[in-house]
């Protein structure tokens, strides 16, 4: 049986047995060509839930009714209490009109707040049915979020597993953080304007119990879904685009594209890009979405949602951070690739000023873009870190990493130049040549001991030894990790640090 057929069985509207349909109280069968298909029982329901309402039950009792969790006399009768009373607020509207009518008025001389004040008229019940709620403002917006938070962390893994990409790096860029959110938003638009055709939803949305249908309650075409979602690109990527600018006055604008949206939202009006369409929900007039255990419960997946996609991401940036050769025995060209793999994933390959080669010591990078170096604290005359590599049979078994610097006069005020010390080398070192033994939280727990000893450190871990030593005169401190040669004094540098593995 079809819709048109139920409509005149039933007398009800269209949207009415649409609206019923969408609160579950009965489930049409589909046929063969995708329409829905009416049974003789979905019509009696229609019946009952006609009935009833128009009796002045309400959709949640006939719900419970219906799965027989209350008993339909004692409910009829409560509605006749209901009623009663209803029947005596009637005869005061009647009253009323008697003495509106006494009283000789017309139109032009009827005082209405003085009648109105005496008597409050209800709406229709079923008029009231069709009009599913629209607003949802603040769930609209953490549905939107998480699916951009989704693409995002989805992006930004496969980023991590293919090219090594350093998420926390990237983002503290400005640019390449924008555009890992253009890319986040093209990819929305492909997957959502699929969704929402075929679904109606998207996952932030489900995860929150929303849908996006037509006013007839149908779903989008693909050529409405491909419209709406490529306006929503527009809108959004421009606001998010000037919100990543790092600039205030271009931040401004972003903030205010995104809380007009909310409040035009909120005010039941609807965006450019949505009109004709309408946003349902499982929840009901009688019963809110806070109100069941079920709206609590969507709460929390989506945040467990969002705890996923940060998960996700972290989990890459930790694989995509490890070596590229992680077993126990390495051979000198494997721990000279894990090392500046390791530099490139930290620094960026674009920072790099300069390789380690298989020799141990290290090569000048290639010209990166015009890019000039200035030293503002004098150019240093301590020569870089080498390394010296102990090999058995073709497998490393011990790096040393020596780095010194004897300058014979004391040197002037125009002489006096800053020294990093090599903590970031030794510390590369440790992670391409012990993470297959020792792992990256023993690693990280050893150069950590290192640094706190000003260098001066012996440890045996696991079948493995970090020797180092540290000492220097002429020198202060500058920070944590640099030294400044003083004036009137002769500079004494030496750091050799020692790792072995016993295989």
């Amino acid at each position: 049986m079809t819709i048109k057929e139920v409509e005149l069985h039933t007398g009800l509207a269209r949207a009415n047995i649409r609206y019923y349909e969408e609160q579950g109280f009965f489930s049409p069968a589909r046929g063969e060509n995708g329409y829905r298909s009416y049974s003789d029982e979905d019509i009696d329901t229609l019946l009952k839930i006609k009935l009833l309402r128009q009796l002045g039950f309400s959709l949640e009792e006939i719900h419970e009714l219906q799965r027989g969790e209350r008993s339909l006399e004692p409910a009829l009768e409560r509605r006749e209490a209901d009623l009663e009373s209803l029947r005596q607020e009637l005869g005061q509207a009647a009253r009323l009109c008697r003495d509106m009518r006494a009283d000789g008025v017309s139109f032009y001389t009827l005082d209405a707040r003085r009648y109105l004040n005496q008597l409050a008229q209800a709406g229709e019940v079923l008029a009231k049915d069709q009009d599913p709620v629209r607003i949802f403002p603040w769930r609209r917006y953490f549905a939107r979020t998480l699916d951009l938070a989704l693409y995002h962390a989805l992006i930004v893994f496969a980023l991590q597993m293919t090219t090594r990409m350093n998420f926390i790096r990237v983002s503290e860029s400005g640019g390449s953080g924008f555009l890992l959110s253009l890319t986040a938003l093209l990819a929305m638009f492909g997957v959502e304007t699929v969704m929402l055709h075929v679904w109606g939803t998207t996952p932030g949305k489900a995860l929150l119990g929303l849908k996006i249908l037509r006013e007839d309650g149908s779903r989008l075409g693909l050529d409405e879904s491909a419209q709406r979602t490529a306006y929503v690109v527009l809108y959004f990527g421009f606001a998010y685009g000037l919100i990543q600018s790092r600039v205030l006055l271009l931040q401004i604008p972003g903030i205010a594209m995104l809380i007009w949206a909310c409040w035009q939202v909120y005010h039941e009006n609807p965006l450019f890009w949505e009109e004709d369409q309408l946003y349902l929900d499982g929840s009901t007039r009688e019963r809110g979405f806070w109100e069941g255990r079920r709206g609590w419960l969507r709460v929390a997946g989506c945040l467990a949602a969002w705890a996923a996609c940060t998960g996700l991401m972290v989990g890459g940036h930790l694989l995509a951070s490890m070596p590229p050769h992680r077993g126990a025995e390495l051979t000198v060209e494997q721990f000279v690739d894990n090392y500046n793999r390791f530099m490139e994933f930290s620094y960026g390959k674009e920072n790099l000023s300069a390789y380690l080669t298989e020799e141990g010591s290290f090569q000048k990078a290639p010209e990166r873009n015009g890019v000039v170096v200035i030293d503002i604290m004098g150019e240093s005359p301590v020569p870089q870190p080498v390394f010296q590599f102990t090999q058995e049979g073709g497998v490393l078994t011990e790096i040393k990493l020596v780095q010194a610097y004897e300058s014979g006069e004391p040197i002037t005020g125009k002489e006096t130049y800053l020294v990093s010390l090599p903590y970031e080398e030794i510390v590369a070192a440790a992670r391409s040549f012990l993470y297959g033994r020792l792992g990256e939280r023993k690693i990280t727990a050893a150069c950590k001991e290192l640094i706190e000893a000003e260098g001066n450190l012996h440890t045996t871990l696991d079948g493995a030894q970090i020797d180092s030593k540290m000492s220097f005169s002429g020198y202060r401190y500058f920070g944590d990790v640099g030294l400044i040669a003083q004036e009137g004094q002769s500079q004494s540098y030496f750091v050799e640090c020692t790792m072995r593995n016993f295989t």
